[in-house]
């Protein structure tokens, strides 16, 4: 399940060996010790002297910048200024008023009251949740951590921490800013002859530390508009990004672009995308900036103390109330286990959808003008609208809905995860052995028509909803994977078929002309992607996306395809593998 220490596929083991997080650890080595020697090689060059009036951490933050090589001089320099040789021409101590340099600095380099801020680089939307802890093989609690960066629309998982690396971070950002310190913080209990007693601690202390160390993370990612700008801001980043194993490379123009330090990242863009069509490309474009620059307004409401303190309610309730039960598959071992009802797995599911819904109408309705306001923007001028502005507004609640999963489903993944996983177990396990048993089966066998088999065997297919569905954590975003797929098997269809058209999936003639993709053809097509895809648990994965889909989603295109993707289910599930079997028809069409 979701509450579990980890995805099925994160790897921990390997994510203990990313770097490690340290006050001060560059990401890089800034690219002036070195340069081009004799013969090809790299001759070290004399380390670059830091002014006494710029701190360590500041002329470390041009590491942040992975992409900053010997091609990008110019903008290193404009980070840590000019070097003593080329600022003043001397051998004695220089600087170039780069923008890592303190405010004192700045000031004399300008007007006295001007104060310059960096935000080159700096993630202006990180969402941070610890979903869990566990323990790991030497009895540490452990911290699970889970990223969503609104500006990319990735999704991944931080490198392994502990409580001391959080106390690491908080001892490095006080130096930096000061006013961290009066962000609750919580002590480390139960120390005994100088080691901690982390294994036997209760499961209500544990979530008591995860919760306080949730929300310092959280409080001092959302600095940037929390609390008062000051010139150390992408000091603070800079440790921050390393924390949860992030880094910027600077982009063309004011973009950046996120760079993982390796770990398993799920993003819309990286999976089944085509490539779009150059006369389109501004549209798509525009389309995109415009969803990403609502995300980061609508991130900026959830800042609001009033807002803020309304979801933590909910959320806090939501979560206590399965804490107080023993839920989990009730067996001869363990009958104090609570047993699931489906019916009120659903209810208790409903209410959290409901919830998520009347948010996102309260931000719809309530700060129209200022959506309106921002699509109006030249930024977006390239956006292709209708007459009654319904693309336009589609958009709008696309991304409000987008932010608010991310405020309030997120943090009770676990909870609706006991929920619906341990409801629907029972399937579940019957679709495992199902699914494994078809795993191998030919197209033949799903009775997919010859000319409308494919050469690639649906791969891209089943990899948009390996990935976007089975793999991805928001349910809105699972269910635009499921119209990303359906929309793929059309497209492949045709392309193949473009270019055989007069062959089959087995180099026989077969007349395909007119024979366009149908209804009922479209099925055992998409019930062969959802076999290879080989999705953990989609009984349990079904019924969240039919609970927390957007009531008004179901009447259009993506509730006629999860409609489909339901069908697929039912098939699988009422399948008679041993008919099946015996039916050689399937097999040798004929």
């Amino acid at each position: 399940t979701d509450d579990a220490e980890c995805p099925p596929f994160f790897d921990y083991k390997f994510s203990k060996s990313i770097r490690s997080y340290a006050p001060s650890t560059p990401l890089i080595q800034d690219w002036r010790l070195s340069s081009p020697g004799g013969g090809g090689g790299m001759v070290m060059t004399t380390p670059r002297q830091i002014s006494s009036q710029m701190s360590k951490e500041a002329a470390i933050m041009a590491d942040l910048y992975s992409g900053l090589d010997e091609n990008d001089a110019d903008v290193q320099d404009l980070i840590l200024g000019r070097t003593s040789s080329v600022s003043n021409g001397s051998g004695g101590e220089g600087y170039g008023g780069g923008v890592a340099y303190p405010s004192s600095v700045m000031q004399a380099m300008s007007e006295p009251n001007d104060i310059f801020v960096p935000l080159v680089g700096i993630r202006k939307a990180i969402c941070v949740r610890i979903l869990n802890t566990f323990l790991d093989n030497k009895n540490r609690v452990a911290f699970t951590i889970w990223c969503y960066d609104v500006e990319s629309g990735m999704e991944w998982y931080a490198p392994v921490r502990y409580y001391n690396d959080f106390k690491d971070l908080r001892s490095a950002l006080l130096r930096v800013d000061k006013t961290i310190g009066d962000i609750p913080f919580p002590n480390l209990g139960g120390w005994t002859l100088g080691f901690s007693n982390e294994s036997k601690e209760s499961p209500k202390t544990k979530e008591a530390r995860r919760s306080q160390l949730e929300s310092f993370l959280r409080r001092v990612f959302a600095g940037l508009y929390r609390g008062p700008l000051h010139p150390y801001l992408a000091e603070v980043a800079v440790h921050l990004q390393t924390f949860v194993g992030c880094d910027t490379v600077l982009g063309e123009g004011d973009d950046s672009i996120l760079s993982l330090s390796k770990q398993v990242a799920i993003s819309e863009s990286s999976y089944g995308k085509r490539t779009p069509d150059p006369k389109s490309e501004p549209d798509n474009n525009a389309r995109m900036h415009l969803k990403r620059s609502i995300q980061r307004y609508v991130y900026r409401l959830f800042l609001l103390p009033s807002v803020e303190q309304l979801v933590s309610q909910f959320v806090t309730a939501a979560m206590e109330k399965v804490m107080t039960k023993a839920i989990g598959p009730a067996t001869r071992q363990s009958p104090e286990q609570y047993a699931v009802d489906k019916g009120q797995a659903t209810e208790d599911v409903e209410k959290i959808r409901d919830f998520i819904d009347q948010v996102q109408e309260l931000i719809l309705e309530g700060c129209h003008d200022d959506l309106v306001s921002l699509s109006r923007r030249r930024d977006f001028a390239a956006l292709v609208d209708d007459k009654d502005n319904s693309i336009r507004d589609d958009l709008f609640r696309e991304a409000v809905r987008e932010q608010t999963e991310l405020e309030v489903y997120v943090p009770l993944r676990s909870t609706i995860s006991k929920y619906l996983v341990y409801a629907w177990l029972n399937e579940d396990m019957e679709m495992k052995h199902k699914m494994k048993a078809l795993a191998d089966k030919p197209q033949s066998y799903f009775r997919i028509p010859k000319e409308h088999r494919s050469r690639s065997d649906w791969k891209s297919v089943s990899r948009i909803l390996r990935e976007g569905v089975g793999r991805s954590t928001l349910p809105c975003v699972k269910l635009r994977a499921v119209v990303d797929a359906a929309k793929e098997i059309s497209q492949l269809d045709s392309e193949e078929r473009s270019v055989f058209p007069d062959a089959s999936f087995f180099d026989g003639k077969v007349d395909v002309k007119n024979k366009a993709l149908g209804a009922d053809d479209f099925l055992p097509i998409f019930i062969y992607c959802f076999v290879q895809a080989k999705i953990e648990r989609p009984s349990a994965l079904c019924e969240l996306l039919s609970v927390m889909c957007d009531p008004r989603k179901m009447n259009g295109e993506t509730g006629y395809y999860l409609a489909s993707f339901h069908a697929a289910l039912t098939h699988i599930h009422e399948l008679d593998l041993t008919e099946a079997e015996n039916d050689l028809s399937i097999i040798f069409d004929t």
